[in-house]
């Protein structure tokens, strides 16, 4: 029977596969290569079903007992064909799956574009992934061949019907589908050896049956109609045989021909689905570079699967460097692939991992997240948690392992310990295990970083707090002011200058039962037997005169003023609330560029001024008080006493002219230079000018 012969049934599309057609065919798209991804996973998911089916009745592959996918491009034709060896489509199938029963994604997947939620890209996760085919083809076939029926040809140009036809004359397929797509004329690059090569790469390499290309080679053979010269004389000779001699006689000609040959695609076998203790240091390494693009080898790497009630594999790499643009804002929010059932889902899946995991490289592979999930679906979906869930805690063993080799921990927290602390802010439930993975330098290890844990054991009898101080660079905190007495002690200090630090250090009130100190805060208290509290109350009631005079003078400037415990060498020191920003933090948020300004007002904390009962300027200071409260010079000593604590606590000032003319001032009068009448001109400002007459200028040289 000749294929014109036989009968032809026409069908229309149900209503909203229609309307999903006109959006394909009439709409334009820049990302129209999803379409082979598609249409490979549709052919992947029927050579997973006749598998499945061949597992208890192994009769189903004798009609074909190779899976696999075959691409060929047809240039001259502008057809391009993709054939699979899976289950196959009975008539009833083709009907029904191929245009009158809408798939229940189909009208989610409409109002999503309408909507402007999902793009393109998305279309096989709403499970109509097949009609991406018109996004490049204007006429589809589709040849099928079922266990349970004849070989039938489905085809449509997407005018709003399909034609149905059995196939009498077609080359008998055995089993499986043929999707022959009639390509649009702008579209013709899909028929490019490299693009599809280069598609199938980066959308489909791990699909597990072998997806094959047909390329075209050219080679050079002889040439048939080439004759070798003879002699046309009749008279017999008698001569020696030259070998190169007859080869330059036969004048030999070349001519190029064509030549087709399969290539597999797909060479590169789903690494994560092998045993880890079968896989070699290398070939982590080699798939770890194709998978990333990386020029250097990986840090570490966690290879793993999960098993029960929710099943998937996954392969998490430490790279060696961080990432130029690791906080970036705008940067994709993870380096992990998601792949479902070995077809490549998305890369950009925000709940997949969390932000502080970013810089972690590798893939996922879920048996359990349905192929056609949207985007939207996806984040709200409870396997995802679970996934998300299982990475953390598989990531935290990761660092554990690479923490026992001391040089690559070093690597590691030089690359990543901003991330580390990013994750103590962030993960209130890991905080205490991250912890452990912390590392400063301390008073009592400057070269060497030393652990929490290490800490511990180095704290004195009777020590209830980690003591620690925050600075701007490491030399500021080495040199600071408030770790004096607690050098004096014996007590170690950690010493923290990165950024980082200040927000971990919010989050993070104790470790292993201790609690941490910030020594910038008020409320510290280091006396440690009952003589020395009552010699500090005996200090601060000496002095109370002295700090209800230095409170008058600097008003609003400090909320109180007193005497201190935590100074042994300097005059004095300014100290922040308990509860509000430190002098580290207050620069921190200054410096950022779209702070909320307003958080200032009341996270900014209150300024309480210390002074150290034991030292000379402050002792003269007392003395020149008692004598009389309202010294003019004791105002100026108080206001550079103040500004000096300011700049050495780590704090801005916000008049630095007015400090500066104050030292000019003390210069002039150490160089015994007379003030001259020169500045009359300039406004007055509330700071009187040092006392220039004889006794008071006697009386300031034995205070400096």
């Amino acid at each position: 029977m000749s294929q014109s012969n036989v009968e032809v049934e026409e069908f229309a599309f149900q209503a909203e596969i229609n309307q999903l057609m006109s959006l394909i065919v009439n709409t334009f798209y820049s990302n129209k290569e999803i379409f082979l991804r598609e249409l490979i996973s549709n052919a992947s998911d029927a050579l997973d079903k006749i598998r499945y089916l061949s597992l208890t009745d192994k009769t189903v592959l004798d009609s074909n007992s190779d899976l696999k996918i075959d691409i060929i491009p047809d240039v001259a034709n502008k057809k391009l064909v993709i054939r699979d060896t899976g289950i196959g489509m009975t008539k009833t199938d083709l009907i029904n799956n191929l245009g009158t029963i809408a798939r229940s994604g189909t009208k989610n997947f409409m109002q999503a574009i309408k909507e402007g939620v999902e793009d393109i890209s998305m279309i096989g996760q709403f499970g109509v992934g097949f009609y991406s085919a018109y996004l490049v083809a204007d006429k589809v076939t589709v040849i099928t061949k079922s266990n349970d029926d004849e070989q039938y040809i489905w085809e449509s140009e997407a005018g709003g019907h399909f034609t149905v036809q059995r196939d009498v004359n077609g080359q008998p397929l055995g089993r499986g589908t043929q999707i022959i797509l009639y390509m649009k004329e702008e579209q013709t690059d899909y028929l490019k050896e490299r693009t599809i090569k280069d598609l199938v790469k980066k959308h489909s390499q791990f699909i597990q049956y072998p997806i094959s290309l047909e390329i075209t080679k050219e080679e050079e053979v002889d040439d048939d109609t080439t004759e070798k010269k003879s002699d046309t004389s009749d008279a017999p000779k008698v001569e020696e045989v030259d070998e190169d001699e007859e080869k330059k006689k036969t004048d030999k000609k070349k001519k190029k021909v064509e030549k087709k040959e399969w290539e597999q695609l797909n060479k590169t076998k789903p690494l994560w689905l092998r045993n880890p203790k079968e896989i070699t240091k290398d070939e982590y390494g080699a798939f770890y570079k194709s998978l990333t693009n990386d020029w250097e080898d990986h840090l570490a790497v966690k290879h793993f699967s999960v098993e029960g009630q929710l099943e998937f594999r996954a392969v998490l790499f430490v790279p060696k460097r961080a990432p130029f643009d690791m906080f970036e804002s705008r940067k994709k929010p993870n380096n992990i692939k998601l792949y479902v059932r070995r077809v490549f889902i998305m890369d950009n899946c925000e709940d997949l991992i969390p932000e502080w995991l970013s810089f972690l490289k590798g893939i996922v592979d879920s048996e359990d997240l349905p192929l056609n999930i949207s985007r939207e679906t996806l984040q709200q979906n409870k396997i995802l948690k679970v996934i998300n869930k299982n990475i953390v805690k598989k990531a935290i063993e990761l660092f554990q392992e690479i923490s026992e080799n001391k040089e690559d921990f070093n690597k590691f927290y030089e690359a990543f310990s901003k991330n580390i602390k990013y994750g103590i802010h962030d993960d209130s439930t890991n905080r205490d295990k991250l912890a452990e993975f912390l590392r400063f330098n301390s008073t009592k290890s400057a070269t060497e970083m030393t652990s929490l844990k290490d800490y511990i054991t180095r704290m004195k009898e009777g020590q209830e707090f980690i003591y620690f101080v925050c600075g701007e660079t490491k030399k500021a905190v080495e040199e600071s002011p408030f770790l004096e007495s607690l050098k004096k002690k014996g007590l170690e200090v950690l010493l923290m200058s990165d950024p980082m630090d200040e927000y971990a250090m919010q989050q993070l009130k104790e470790f292993e039962g201790k609690k941490f100190k910030n020594i910038t805060k008020e409320g510290l208290d280091l006396a440690t037997d009952e003589e020395e509290k009552k010699k500090q109350e005996e200090l601060t009631k000496a002095n109370e005169q002295l700090c209800t005079v230095i409170k008058d003078t600097l008003g609003e400037k400090v909320e109180k003023v007193a005497t201190s415990q935590r100074l042994s060498s300097s005059p004095c020191v300014i100290v922040t609330g308990e509860f509000g920003w430190t002098a580290n933090m207050e620069r921190i948020m200054k410096a950022q560029a779209l702070r909320n300004s307003g958080m200032g007002s009341y996270m900014t904390s209150k300024k309480t001024l210390e002074i150290n009962p034991t030292h000379p300027i402050v002792t003269e200071l007392r003395k020149k008080v008692e004598k009389d409260k309202s010294d003019k010079t004791v105002k100026d000593l108080v206001w550079l006493l103040y500004e000096t604590a300011l700049l050495t606590s780590g704090f801005n000032l916000d008049e630095p002219n007015t400090f500066a003319s104050r030292i000019h001032r003390m210069i002039k009068l150490g160089l015994a230079i007379d003030e001259t009448e020169t500045e009359a001109d300039k406004p007055e400002d509330d700071i009187p000018a040092l006392e220039e007459e004889g006794g008071d200028a006697n009386e300031m040289e034995k205070v400096d």
